[in-house]
């Protein structure tokens, strides 16, 4: 049918349609105007607008690795179970053995280790995301189930989608520290790094007004509550193990470029957040954050490693 047959087809009194659908759409556009103004003024007048801030206190910001370091890596044996945050760390780990004209080691996405006498990193996804308890079960049965025989060194990270405004942090730092002091005390031979819970940049309600209108929320996930709940387990974190045998993400994450730490209050409560500068999403790390978080993660690993 052509376009001449489809206008006859429909009836005039049908097509005079068109007369109200093109002002109905510049009110529908003006809605929105008012929306987003509303918004905007809200996130940049609101009280959970990004600021930086001294008031938020943690673990080491930034870390260096040497040479030796990283040849001292490339003999250990490693274990790293974890989600995407996880995966982006690894993938700067290539970067930074090349800036040192040195080789990497083996990476490898296993379940189990290598039994390759030389050093490696065996690494693997550990339960599902936003199961944090189920995340810890599943590392504890890997360790039990073979792992724990074959390397030198074992870690576990947690995710942001993990930690949200109703987590309980109490009860899942519990459940944290008594895996890892058990298996601290069944393995001895390895050690464990522990680490903090990664962060998501600082969006607000423009988020919350993005979301809305594509129809992908995700609740308070990328909101600065998850962001105070998050920095509630990692403070928890860091007195407990301070720096010995800590991968600190989330402070390497809120370290900007220009020394500061990203972060802001809410509701009186101070709180870190993911860079921008280094965030390739609401909570990925681009490559430069990558990068950054790979020698904060290879220092970390040369710290606990005896090789």
């Amino acid at each position: 049918m052509t376009k001449t047959d489809i206008e006859t087809a429909v009836p005039e009194a049908g097509r005079s349609g068109g007369a109200w659908r093109k002002p109905g759409r510049l009110v529908a556009a003006a809605a929105a105007l008012v929306v987003v103004a509303g918004s905007a003024w809200l996130i940049f007048d609101g009280k959970d607008k990004a600021v930086t801030t001294d008031e938020v206190v943690g673990g080491v910001a930034t870390a260096q690795v040497s040479a030796e370091d990283l040849a001292k890596v490339s003999r250990t044996r490693v274990f790293f179970g974890h989600q995407s945050v996880g995966g982006n760390v690894l993938n700067g780990v290539g970067a930074v053995y090349g800036a040192h004209s040195l080789s990497a080691p083996p990476i490898e996405e296993r379940r189990d280790a290598p039994t390759a006498s030389g050093g490696f990193v065996a690494h693997a996804p550990i339960g599902e995301n936003t199961k944090p308890l189920d995340k810890i079960k599943d590392f504890d049965a890997l360790i039990r189930g073979g792992i724990g025989a074959q390397v030198d060194v074992a870690m576990m990270k947690l995710c942001y989608v993990d930690i949200a405004p109703g987590t309980d942090v109490d009860a899942l730092f519990a459940a944290y520290r008594d895996t890892i002091a058990a298996l601290e005390r069944d393995f001895p031979n390895v050690t464990f790094v522990k680490a903090t819970v990664p962060l998501t940049t600082q969006y607000g309600r423009l988020t919350r007004l993005k979301q809305w209108v594509t129809g992908t929320a995700h609740g308070d996930l990328f909101g600065p509550a998850s962001n105070v709940t998050r920095e509630r387990l990692n403070q928890l974190i860091r007195k407990e193990y301070g720096d010995a045998h800590l991968f600190d993400v989330a402070a390497v994450e809120s370290a900007a470029p220009d020394g500061d730490r990203a972060g802001g209050t809410y509701d009186g409560q101070p709180y870190f957040v993911l860079a921008d500068a280094f965030a390739a999403d609401e909570g990925h790390l681009n490559g430069e954050g990558a990068q950054r978080a790979a020698v904060a993660w290879l220092a970390a690993v040369a710290q606990a490693s005896s090789k």
